[in-house]
């Protein structure tokens, strides 16, 4: 097994050390068990995601929209 140390603030170091005595386990294990907790989750799911069965659904009704460079006239600049 290979070792790491980290940086933790006063807080967290307190809630560990209190962790471990009540579960009667090292901090060392406890970590492990949240990392690997951390690692199997499912991250959320992106807008794309969420949005994927819409994408594509709507014309602009502009068929050189992203190729035209006319359309991107003033794209990016901040209006005042």
């Amino acid at each position: 097994m290979k070792t790491i140390s980290l940086k933790i603030d006063s807080n967290l170091h307190g809630w560990l050390e209190k962790r471990s005595k009540f579960l009667g386990r090292s901090k060392s294990a406890i970590t492990r068990d949240a990392l690997e907790k951390s690692r199997k989750q499912k991250a959320a799911p992106s807008c794309h995601d969420l949005m994927q069965a819409a994408c594509g659904s709507l014309r602009s009704g502009v068929k050189d929209l992203a190729t035209n460079k006319n359309h991107l006239k003033g794209f990016g600049e901040w209006k005042r």
